[in-house]
């Protein structure tokens, strides 16, 4: 393991080593509340009405439809939303948080059984990817693939607490399902088959889940949990842990903002992929995550990913003479050799993929 797990370092009760510290005396920007219409309403995305489409009713066919704009509305401006009444009873994310905070508790020799080993995208480590000159994250995390089924690599999944493995399969479950929902929804927003993105995503594209710590921190107005970044993904899902809210910042403009937790909502994200399949219509967010002084916090996001060999680029039917194609093709591969180079200028990896 490159770096020590933060965990650790915390647990003895040592000062957060300098390589973790923003350099120079710098602090992290503040980050401001939004209106509270703008996450009770306009950023505020009803699952239920997204899936409806087939309803012969006029009142659901015109709710659908209205639920369609303010998706599209919520990903060009803002590349985010939170997302209610998705079939995902609160009482199971309250499960799958448990689990999360029960593996992140057992004794770290115990954690260690499921270190990374050749693949850093499965395994326990800490949340330092690339190893640079910038701050490290106060972050360790467990990462494992969940869809495709015979991509997992079991090895890496806990056996400890007991229920840890049922409890996240029947999430990967429910996530693929939503997946499905989610980017047909946004295929008919611009007016597209349905089947748009999901051709794009590839029939066989991934879900990883991140499963993550963040342990209390002293220096928190010089300490990130997770460096700004935008993510390597169509979308990403993310649960947030309630009882340690605004943790998570997304960007816009100049502006950071601070991203409630909503009781019962999941928190979508598009990624670098989803802006490059939309040509730009719709934006990935750059976000991050600060530390808490007093309190450890935890969180499970999940990745989804397309088909490692499968080259993407915007969707036929968004390119034309009034708005030519914006980025060049790109796989999964290529992403990743781009992302080691923009990730420590806390750039976009689509800045370096326009036409």
């Amino acid at each position: 393991m490159a770096c020590k797990l933060v965990q650790e370092i915390a647990l003895k009760g040592e000062s957060v080593p300098e390589k973790h510290m923003l350099k120079h005396d710098h602090v992290i920007p503040p980050a401001i509340h939004a209106s509270s219409h703008l996450w009770d309403h306009t950023l505020l995305i009803d699952y239920s009405l997204l899936s409806s489409s087939s309803s012969s009713s006029s009142s659901s066919s015109l709710a659908h439809q209205n639920e369609l704009t303010k998706l599209h509305s919520a990903l060009k401006h803002w590349g985010c939303f939170q997302v209610i009444n998705h079939d995902i009873t609160s009482s199971f994310l309250e499960e799958l948080m448990k689990v999360t905070k029960e593996f992140f508790s057992l004794p770290i020799e115990d954690k260690l059984k499921y270190s990374v080993g050749d693949d850093f995208f499965n395994g326990y480590s800490n949340a330092n990817e690339i190893v640079d000159n910038n701050a490290l994250n106060w972050c360790d995390r467990l990462f494992l693939t969940v869809v495709p089924e015979d991509q997992r690599r079991l090895e890496f999944w806990p056996k400890s607490p007991k229920n840890f493995r049922d409890i996240l399969n029947e999430y990967s479950e429910r996530l693929r399902l939503m997946l499905d929902v989610l980017l047909k929804a946004m295929a008919r927003s611009l007016g597209l088959e349905e089947d748009g993105f999901i051709r794009q995503h590839g029939g066989r594209g991934s879900i990883s889940t991140r499963l993550g710590m963040y342990p209390p921190c002293p220096c928190p107005d010089r300490v990130y949990g997770v460096r700004p970044h935008s993510d390597e993904s169509t979308i990403t899902v993310l649960l947030q842990d309630k009882d340690v809210p605004e943790g998570l910042h997304v960007l816009k403009g100049d502006q950071w903002y601070k991203v409630p937790v909503t009781p019962g909502a999941l928190f979508i994200n598009l990624g670098d992929f989803g802006e490059v399949m939309s040509n730009g219509i719709f934006k990935s967010v750059m976000h991050r995550v600060v530390t808490n002084p007093m309190k450890e916090r935890v969180s499970v996001a999940a990745f989804c990913t397309p088909h490692p060999e499968t080259d993407v680029e915007p969707i036929a039917e968004l390119v034309s003479s009034n708005r030519p194609k914006m980025y060049n093709k790109v796989n999964k591969m290529t992403f990743k050799q781009i992302y080691m180079h923009t990730y420590p200028q806390g750039k976009k990896v689509v800045d370096a993929l326009h036409v």
